[in-house]
């Protein structure tokens, strides 16, 4: 029998906010993060391995270089990493050197690491700050489709069709979530993550809100629909299921991953209120942590007290 082992939260215990992690058979896990103007590391994405989910590497670079039309911006926001066929593919937003709105990037290498953006923006609508934001990839393994879906600044939740390469895309967007202006964690959706349940042949639609910047603004809500390119609706119950607690604040931009016995984990940033802020600033420090999710008898999926654990829990199996 394999020791069991636990773990407590922070499991980075430093700035890496919008954390998104991916497993590679064999070799491990690798967790990416945004980069900011005003993150404490020069690393551009900022890339961490494990072996156990639990101990993580000194961060390095996720980029091999800066794109070509965005050397000094600095911003380089919510990665995600997925493999499609023998390419690994970088998804992330970026501000150009034009300084004209936030654009959605691509870059691409035959490892989890070492990536070349693709040498323009994958997607871009002038003056909208905010709007192209943290892109989500998931591949709809009932219809075939590799979908793409972004968005915020008080706009809505969408998704597109992009092609097989991943370079363009190739249909117009759907709103498939949308802001609830007044409403507590909603009146603004960012961070979507997309996950399928095959049992009861739902997707699931997990998205943060409303301010990553507040004291007690930001939490993970979770939406359900039955066709990945319609409209969410919030799943039965608390759909509001990691909310802040007195041990950890701002809560949010998740992931989800699996371990080795098919356990559910949401691996997501977090503020400690006893170490708020980045030395010599009054930014909040993001650090990543990590909670089971369960599922009731009807599948719906819940987290243990609805917020963020602050004492030991059991490691997730990674052997």
């Amino acid at each position: 029998m394999p020791e069991e082992t636990t773990y407590t939260n922070p499991i980075i215990n430093a700035d890496f906010p919008d954390p998104s992690v991916i497993f590679i058979p064999g070799d491990g896990y690798y967790a990416y993060a945004t980069h900011d103007e005003f993150s404490p590391t020069i690393n551009n994405i900022q890339l961490s391995k494990s072996t156990d989910l639990v101990n993580w590497s000194e961060p390095v670079g996720a980029l091999k270089e800066l794109p070509v039309w965005a050397k000094t911006c600095n911003k380089f926001w919510a990665p995600q990493v997925v493999k499609v066929g023998n390419q690994y593919r970088l998804y992330y937003a970026a501000e150009p050197d034009t300084k004209d709105g936030m654009c959605l990037a691509l870059a691409v290498s035959n490892e989890p690491h070492g990536f070349i953006d693709i040498g323009k923006p994958l997607v871009q609508i002038p003056g909208s700050t905010y709007r192209m934001i943290d892109p989500c990839f998931f591949y709809d393994a009932k219809s075939g489709k590799n979908l793409l879906y972004y968005g915020s600044a008080h706009e809505p939740i969408s998704v597109v069709e992009v092609d097989g390469d991943g370079y363009s895309i190739i249909s117009k967007p759907i709103d498939v979530l949308f802001p609830k202006p007044g409403v507590k964690f909603e009146s603004l959706r960012e961070g979507a993550f997309v996950t399928y349940q095959s049992k009861y042949d739902r997707y699931f639609l997990w998205v943060s809100g409303d301010n990553t910047w507040v004291q007690n603004g930001y939490a993970v809500s979770v939406y359900w629909s039955d066709h990945p390119q319609k409209e969410f609706q919030p799943i039965p119950g608390n759909h509001v299921i990691l909310k802040p607690n007195e041990y950890w604040d701002t809560c949010g931009q998740n992931c989800i991953i699996k371990d080795t016995e098919e356990n559910d984990w949401i691996i997501y940033h977090a503020v400690d209120p006893a170490d708020c802020f980045i030395k010599g600033t009054t930014i909040f420090k993001r650090k990543m942590c990590m909670d089971r999710i369960l599922y009731n008898q009807d599948g719906w999926p819940f987290i243990e007290g609805d917020s963020p654990s602050a004492v030991a829990q059991p490691s997730p199996k990674t052997k």
